[in-house]
């Protein structure tokens, strides 16, 4: 008996000494680490210059793929969505939440502008993100191909999420794929040391705890790059935003309180007693009286942002300049991309094409981008780094040995002596 008692003991102090090792990187990224990179993104935003605008449309930043209460693994509210929205610079929010069974009837949820946030209804399953901007019914018993080719020739939407996975590549009907998804940054590591890092630094450096699951997603624009010299496949950024890797509690009408865990899934009821009745404030306006939150709608759509340029804030307006691929996306946590513009110029030096345009290369002098912030942009030319500029430049041009083929510029920014990616715009085409 003696024994057991100090196994248990030496088992209890490896478990405690286990516990506490755990906590130390997060310790350290909240003393040294993220206050270094908070300091260096705040004096890169003191070197802010607003560019003049050469392009004939107004730039809305948007969140893409985004779920609510619809879906079975959110429990996102109008309210949580448009707050989140407000305070992160959000215009528009096109959502994809899962049906709920094989017959998927759209506009479904919320749909319109709210409090000046315009929210499109989607869905997504099987592989797709779909946004039939308007009123439709899919089956998803039908083949996927038969599908695709349905909402396309309605005039919607349709892109493969998660390019990771196996898709159809050769269907000729998707128009686009996410060439970033948080979600798939995440799958290459374990959650827990992130996820202790949030228990220290989730309230005050959530978006650097995020920041901790970044991986460049090369094979993805390898594969972007690939399918783009046989026909446009317009990229985008996916937030994947559920809000949904959290604790929260709310009140039953009965009077007792349920536990809601990991992907919106309720977990326990209680009674409220003396002894738990200092976790509860008053209720949010969504109803929660208790939240202990790793990931939010706000770190999200601050995290990645999709930038489109458009005529007007409307759904037909947003989804035509996403289908021509007048978009790129940005890292938003690390500082605010409105305002870039990449065009081509003609002879007179007028803009002749944008990105997502294809133009005749005659008509095309010189390549021209800028950025409200300084960093190093590099030009993709059929999937190849052709040039790149110095590290910290606002503007950047090329106007030597244009040919024909698929041109875009990716910038990246230079923080604690590193390059990370920080703009991705999608290709202009000179044929």
């Amino acid at each position: 008996m003696k024994g057991i008692k100090w196994a248990l003991l030496g088992l209890m102090g490896l478990g405690i000494i286990l516990l506490a090792w755990s906590f130390i990187p997060g310790v350290w990224h909240r003393l040294f680490t993220y206050p270094r990179y908070e300091k260096e993104v705040v004096e890169l935003a003191k070197l802010r210059r607003e560019p003049s605008s050469q392009i004939d449309l107004t730039t809305y930043q948007g969140a893409m793929h985004v779920h609510s209460y619809l879906s079975h693994d959110s429990r996102g509210t109008l309210v949580d969505l448009v707050s989140a929205a407000k305070k992160s610079g959000i215009d528009f929010i096109f959502l994809t939440d899962h049906p709920r069974g094989d017959i998927d009837t759209l506009p479904k949820g919320f749909r319109g502008f709210h409090d000046g946030i315009l929210i499109e209804p989607g869905t997504e399953k099987q592989g797709f993100c779909a946004w039939p901007l308007g009123a439709a019914i899919i089956d998803w018993r039908l083949q996927k191909d038969s599908i695709a080719k349905q909402v396309v020739s309605h005039g919607g939407l349709l892109y493969y999420a998660h390019s990771e996975e196996p898709h159809h590549w050769n269907n000729p009907d998707f128009q686009g794929m996410e060439i970033y998804n948080f979600h798939t940054d995440t799958k290459d590591q374990s959650p827990f040391p992130i996820l202790f890092d949030a228990l220290v630094n989730g309230n005050k450096y959530r978006q650097w705890v995020l920041r901790q699951f970044f991986d460049s997603q090369t094979p993805i624009m390898q594969h972007w790059d690939e399918l783009n010299s046989h026909r446009k496949i317009v990229g985008f950024a996916a937030i994947d935003a559920h809000e949904n890797q959290n604790l929260r509690a709310r009140y039953l009408p009965d009077g007792r309180i349920q536990w809601v865990g990991n992907n919106a899934k309720n977990i326990d009821t209680m009674e409220v007693k003396f002894w738990n009745k200092w976790l509860f404030s008053e209720p949010d306006q969504s109803g929660w009286v208790f939240k202990f939150l790793v990931d939010t709608y706000e770190s999200g759509f601050k995290y990645i942002t999709n930038y489109v340029m458009a005529d007007t804030l409307s759904t037909a307006s947003i989804g035509k300049n996403i289908k021509q691929g007048h978009l790129f996306i940005a890292f938003k946590s690390l500082g605010d991309a409105k305002g870039f513009q990449f065009y081509g110029l003609d002879k007179k030096g007028h803009v002749s094409a944008i990105l997502g345009d294809s133009i005749r290369l005659d008509q095309v002098k010189s390549l021209y981008s800028v950025s409200p912030l300084p960093g190093r942009f590099k030009l993709i030319h059929n999937g190849k780094v052709i040039k790149m500029s110095q590290e910290k430049v606002y503007e950047f041009s090329a106007n030597e040995s244009l040919e024909k083929g698929n041109y875009r510029i990716e910038v990246e920014l230079n923080l604690q002596g590193k390059f990370i990616p920080w703009i991705y715009t999608n290709p202009m085409v000179l044929f």
